[in-house]
């Protein structure tokens, strides 16, 4: 048979018209094109639909049932056969500081390879955003102890301590974990992952500041509150002019996690934590201890 869904849809609008002018307009084609679909279709179906004998085209008894069946099936079918819509954004949780490299690469073999938008959202809180469901996954440094939750090591990174130019350690080409230990500690108290209890007994730092997000814990350390601690990549990601980046010896390792929830996650949320690991082949990290 060959119809297709416009010619169906074109009777149907001029049966509710029962005006060729009209109906043309409202499906934005002109009146001479109306009159040839509808003549195809009756050619086709070998049968009038319209009496044309009165002034305004009225509906035969076939037309009227081709009318009733096409109300409730044409939707469907227009439903069925029309595009999927794009499936709305993964959305990707950070607070401390998002792996620039690790992570853009992996976005982009997971869009690529599952044609899926994902949408960095920055949170600042301890799981940026997942446990309000703001987000479907998070990238956090350090872990979280939550059983309703899944997390996943990706990486173990270097840290490096962040002081101010005007500090009496800015002289140093490097420090020592004991080093700063000696001195005052700028905390992010919402999504840092160190506090005084991560330094041995007897070189345990006091706290000079207690901060909320980056932009305050650098703010902190220029300003000589206190000294800083950070994760190699994120203190890449963050020059201040005023404030020093230096190697730090004997300091535990940054760890990296992908987490997500572990009751009806997002379908591609464990796919991105296994994009995540074939993605750090290749990159230096610290060994896993």
């Amino acid at each position: 048979m060959d119809i297709g869904i416009h010619h169906l849809r074109c009777f149907l609008t001029l049966a509710e018209e029962q005006h060729f002018t009209w109906a043309a307009d409202r499906l934005g084609v002109s009146q001479p094109t109306l009159s040839r679909q509808i003549r195809r279709l009756e050619e086709t179906l070998g049968r009038s639909l319209l009496d044309r004998s009165t002034r305004h085209p009225r509906l035969t008894a076939e037309g009227r049932r081709l009318q009733g069946e096409l109300h409730a099936l044409l939707p469907r079918l227009e439903a069925a056969l029309r595009p999927p819509r794009p499936e709305a954004a993964f959305r990707l949780g950070y607070a401390w500081g998002f792996p620039v490299a690790l992570g853009r690469a992996a976005m982009e073999q997971m869009e690529r390879e599952h044609q899926l938008l994902i949408q960095p959202v920055r949170a600042d809180d301890r799981t940026a955003g997942l446990q309000g469901g703001l987000v479907d996954a998070a990238l956090l440094w350090g872990g979280v102890d939550d059983p309703r939750l899944t997390s996943v090591e990706i990486l173990r990174e270097e840290r490096v301590a962040a002081v101010s130019r005007r500090s009496t350690l800015a002289v140093r080409s490097t420090v020592t974990w004991r080093d700063l230990g000696r001195r005052c500690l700028v905390l992010n108290t919402v999504s840092g992952t160190l506090t005084p209890d991560d330094w041995p007994r007897s070189a345990t730092p006091e706290i000079g500041a207690e901060t909320t997000n980056i932009d305050e814990y650098l703010h902190a350390v220029a300003v000589r509150r206190g000294v800083g601690v950070l994760p190699a990549s994120v203190a890449a990601q963050h020059p201040d002019p005023d404030v020093l980046y230096l190697p730090l010896t004997g300091a535990p390792p940054a760890v990296l996690h992908c987490v997500y929830p572990r009751t009806d996650p997002h379908p591609h949320a464990a796919v991105l934590a296994k994009t995540l690991l074939r993605q750090r082949t290749g990159r230096p990290s610290c060994p896993a201890r």
